[in-house]
């Protein structure tokens, strides 16, 4: 079992959180987005005293940081494309996956329209990057400054995220003659007050006459071939450190003591490919 956590800084001094985070859930790979903080310095808080140590893997992407308690050979570098940083992740017991980090552009500077064809350019970057390694066992992760329910998510052009398992086991679909390959989408399930924990990931509120309050720009998107090492019920929107809520009194993002987005806490069984 691979745990994967992934938390949008916003540039916040985070340190200690972070460290309790991945204590607290014995996290193996860390990703960070707009992280401004020293990479040794980190490195060094998370393993004062621990027995697995993490490390830092080759990386050149500006935008995303790695951390794993695994070999640094696990985590092989493929392609850095912008905000999007595509790795093989090699385990030493199971099967090879591709694990692609984004950070897409905020939508402060971004139309819908360019989000959706800025989906098109990462769409393209993952097709290239599963033919290069030979299959489609696929994850995404990171900061995509678009909802699941926004062309860039669901168009098939895009990201071509679907929030069924069934329709994602489907493998594909035809369009005028071309071949669009699923992702599945969970986060769907853990948009409103309905869901597992907090109703969003992100917290926005403004003037304008539509305003959803609440939005996921943080998701994990899965390839059907990675379904069954994928457990819906550990994919966890955390709204605490330690014993500490990330949530003001009002229920949102507390940026006193974390960032305006809440992290995303995922487990992939890659043992379970032997």
């Amino acid at each position: 079992m691979a745990t994967f956590l992934f938390w949008n800084l916003n540039r916040k001094p985070l340190q200690d959180q972070i460290v309790t985070l991945c204590r607290e859930h014995r996290v193996d790979i860390l990703i960070l987005a707009e992280s401004e903080l020293s990479r040794v310095a980190l490195l060094e808080a998370l393993n004062g005293g621990q027995r697995a140590k993490f490390k830092m893997p080759f990386n050149l992407s500006a935008r995303l940081s790695f951390f794993i308690r695994y070999p640094s050979r696990c985590l092989k570098s493929v392609r850095d494309d912008g905000g999007v940083a595509v790795r093989q992740f090699i385990p030493p017991i199971g099967l090879d996956m591709l694990l692609v980090a984004v950070h897409l552009p905020s939508k402060l500077y971004s139309s819908e329209s360019d989000l959706a064809f800025e989906s098109t350019r990462v769409a393209e970057v993952i097709k290239e990057a599963e033919g290069k390694v030979g299959h489609s066992r696929t994850i995404i992760v990171g900061d995509f400054n678009m909802n699941p329910f926004e062309p860039g998510v669901i168009g098939a052009r895009g990201l071509h995220a679907v929030m069924d398992r069934r329709i994602a086991l489907q493998g594909d679909r035809t369009i005028q003659g071309e071949r669009y390959r699923f992702f599945y989408n969970p986060m769907w399930g853990r948009l409103g007050d309905k869901s597992k924990g907090p109703p969003g990931t992100y917290y926005f509120n403004t003037s304008n006459y539509v305003n959803f309050f609440w939005n996921i720009f943080d998701q994990v998107l899965v390839r059907p071939e990675l379904l069954g090492f994928f457990p819906d019920d550990r994919l966890e929107v955390l709204s605490t450190v330690g014993e500490r809520s990330l949530l003001s009194s009002t229920g949102i993002p507390d940026r006193s003591f974390g960032s305006d987005h809440l992290p995303l806490l995922f487990e992939v069984e890659v043992e379970k490919g032997i």
